[in-house]
């Protein structure tokens, strides 16, 4: 009964690893998406004529949609 009790503590420790495994190769892939989010929405191009800005807008929206 022991080495059974093992063997379940080994398993859920496993799907654990695997979990944060996941976990790390998900936030690698979103970190750009939220990068782009958030130099848009924290208004980091303050002082930018409207002329220069929207094109960049228009194109983060076309990558949005292509992706």
């Amino acid at each position: 009964m022991a080495t059974s009790l093992l063997a379940l503590l080994d398993d859920i420790a496993t799907l654990l690893d695997d979990v944060s495994v996941m976990t790390k190769i998900a936030a690698k892939k979103t970190a750009g998406v939220l990068g782009d989010d958030l130099a848009l929405n924290a208004q980091q191009v303050s002082g930018v004529s409207a002329e220069r800005e929207l094109p960049v807008v228009w194109a983060v929206a076309k990558g949005s949609l292509w992706n």
